[in-house]
């Protein structure tokens, strides 16, 4: 039945049917019928909004509450893991797909060995060579590059023509990975935020022991440099500036870093760009922290990294965000709590608010009175929610609307859907959009177009969403239905729509050219898990805030095996290798001792100084440069028009068994 013959009650009938018969589901290993009837439900919204009905938003309310009832009987019941995209449509709204890479190197290895070693009969052939290399990529010196400058640290994929041209040279730089990479040591990253005007990036983190300790970074952008330049001009970039600011001598980052008193670990923040404010909460409370020494707050200015406010949120445990106006929101279940900035007490006197917090139950340290125990400020006032029941997790604000794009945690709640909620009208859920299939990680928006929006998902997929659809206009399977999509970024240079995901599993960072419905390239993280991604859009640089998979609560890692390096991967590979007692190679090269630049050699698997994981989704092989980041990481790619493609991150300090862990 057409969409064009249907009328709004044909579309909720429709409906009904689909609902009764997921009501009804029970077998739970018949994923593919399954899967059929969630297609249908998408497929009734996707008419009802190509027709016109004006009970659009009623047909995508019951659309949205049968899906929620669907996708919970998948996850109890229904033996999923991962639910398949079903809200796609192959001409208009495609799933974009990376053939490239299926399963991990450590996986496939270890399944080859032992088909090789016990499951083959005698007489019989290994695994052909063709199904070891759709498992096994080809080393780096043979895969594809469109640009000698692109970074070492990249792979591209082979027969994608990009939508980057000569005409958009923004684009095509960043489209072709020319970028300078560096990393810098950080504690357990929990998320990211930056500032409008990109001038500054703030971390939340868990540090200490046992990651018990909450930790701000605040990386001050205007005022990177690289130590090289530093060192031209006469500067020791070793020196700490005057206000605390740490240079990192070997990249360039200059950054804050401080315990924000907080009783736990914070897991929620925002940015205040015209205040120069960093706002961090845990369960408890809210803190600002200052990024400039310039903006005063009722005749004071405080420092860098000096806290502000704190302010009291007892019963709004939600997700944080700075509204216009000068205001700071935090959700609860059924309501917000709201305190506008300029009228708030400071700590140019001490503690904000009458008493102290009590300590009772506080698991983290207090030995030397880490936690600043204000009690903090009482909201200016409380917003309900048009649903009583309506708790956000995560949210972000939709500037050019003034909404809130939100969703509930899933496991929590049991909703799977994502809504733009107007705090001026009641607190409504003004559009709803849904199509996801589990729940919802994180979102993104880009000046470049204020019509859009991504979003990263726990079934594996980010998806680009048009404000005036119901419906995702495309998705991009960046998990493969084994790992959740954490982080996603959508940007515009030259126009050109373009989403950058992190991986946890697959340890890296993915580029999708969203007109080519393509994967360009994929991006190196060390071998760390990508936790969260921000753009400078100023610098043209992406930042990714990463945890190594392999270092426990305690700062030691694990399960490491000796590397195996060809020369080519080395991070120098034209400086000579050095052998025993430190002497040099180069002499036995010279005298025709030439080795094959893709065979390991016994320097290489017992120079005791370079280690691999076991586990690592990528071999030793696989990037331009073999890097292991061995811990917790703060990675920068900076594209330019001409990189230093010397620019990279040293080799980790991580081994097996290593017992020279930190605690932040």
């Amino acid at each position: 039945m057409s969409g064009s013959s249907n009328t709004a009650g044909n579309y909720l009938e429709q409906l009904d049917g689909l609902a009764a018969q997921i009501a009804g589901f029970s077998d739970p290993y018949d994923h593919d019928n399954f899967d059929v009837l969630l297609q249908r439900v998408a497929g009734v919204v996707c008419e009802a909004d190509k027709s016109g009905t004006p009970a659009l938003d009623e047909v995508v309310e019951k659309a949205d509450a049968i899906l929620d009832a669907g996708i919970k009987w998948a996850y109890s019941d229904g033996d999923y893991d991962f639910l398949p995209s079903y809200a796609h449509s192959a001409s208009d709204a495609p799933v974009v797909q990376d053939p490239f890479q299926s399963v991990g190197y450590g996986t496939a290895l270890s399944f080859i060995n032992y088909w090789n070693q016990f499951m083959r009969s005698d007489g019989t052939e290994e695994v052909p060579q063709s199904a070891r290399d759709r498992v096994l990529p080809q080393p780096w010196t043979e895969s594809y590059r469109p640009h000698p400058k692109a970074t070492r640290l990249s792979r591209f994929r082979e027969g994608v023509v990009p939508s980057s041209t000569a005409t958009t040279p923004r684009a095509q730089m960043i489209y072709q990975a020319r970028c300078e990479v560096s990393a810098d040591e950080f504690p357990s990253p929990i998320n990211a935020a930056i500032a409008e005007d990109s001038s500054a990036l703030a971390i939340i983190a868990q540090g200490g022991w046992k990651h018990r300790e909450p930790v701000l970074g605040i990386y001050l952008l205007e005022d990177q440099r690289r130590s090289s330049e530093a060192g031209a001009e006469g500067g020791n970039p070793d020196d700490e500036s005057d206000d605390g600011d740490d240079e990192d001598a070997s990249s360039g980052f200059r950054s804050i870093t401080v315990d924000p008193g907080l009783t736990l670990v914070a897991h929620t923040l925002t940015m205040d760009t015209p205040r120069r404010l960093v706002f961090i909460a845990d369960s408890q409370r809210i803190k600002s922290f200052s990024w400039s020494n310039e903006v005063a707050f009722g005749g004071w200015t405080p420092a860098r990294g000096e806290n502000v406010h704190t302010l009291r949120s007892r019963g709004f445990r939600g997700p944080i965000a700075v509204l216009p106006g000068g205001r700071v929101a935090r959700a609860g279940k059924g309501s917000v709590a709201l305190w506008n900035v300029d009228e708030l007490e400071t700590h140019e006197h001490g503690r904000v608010g009458k008493g102290r917090i009590s300590l009772e139950d506080v698991w983290r340290d207090n030995d030397n009175e880490e936690i600043e125990r204000s009690v903090g400020s009482a909201p200016s006032t409380t917003a309900a929610f048009a649903d009583a029941q309506f708790a956000p997790s995560v949210w972000h604000l939709h500037s050019p609307t003034g909404h809130l794009l939100c969703a509930e945690d899933s496991r929590e709640a049991s909703r799977y859907g994502c809504y733009a909620v107007d705090l001026e009208q009641g607190g409504k859920k003004v559009t709803r959009f849904i199509g996801h299939g589990g729940g919802i990680q994180c979102f993104s928006t880009s000046t470049g177009d204020a019509r859009v929006f991504a979003t990263g998902c726990s079934d594996g997929y980010a998806r680009l969403f048009d404000t005036r659809r119901p419906l995702p206009v495309m998705t991009f399977d960046a998990g493969r239905r084994s790992e959740f999509c954490l982080a996603v970024e959508l940007i515009h240079p030259d126009g050109i729509s373009t989403v950058f995901t992190g991986g946890d599993r697959s340890q890296s960072i993915k580029m999708w050219d969203v007109r080519a419905r393509a994967t360009v390239y994929e991006l190196a993280t060390g071998n760390n898990a990508v936790e969260a991604l921000a753009w400078d859009d100023k610098r043209s640089t992406l930042y990714a805030a990463t945890e190594c998979p392999n270092m426990d609560r305690n700062g030691y890692t694990h399960n490491y095996r000796p590397a195996k390096i060809p020369r080519w991967a080395e991070r120098d590979p034209d400086v000579p290798r050095t052998g025993m007692f430190g002497m040099s190679t180069s002499e036995d090269e010279e005298e025709g001792e030439e080795e094959d630049e893709d065979e390991y050699d016994s320097l290489e698997d017992d120079d005791g100084e370079h280690y691999w994981p076991k586990d690592a989704y990528h071999s030793e092989r696989h990037y331009g440069y073999a890097y292991d980041a061995g811990e917790h990481m703060l990675l920068r790619y900076h594209f330019k028009q001409a990189p230093d493609s010397k620019i990279l991150p040293d080799y980790g300090r991580a081994g097996p068994g290593s017992d020279d862990g930190y605690s932040w």
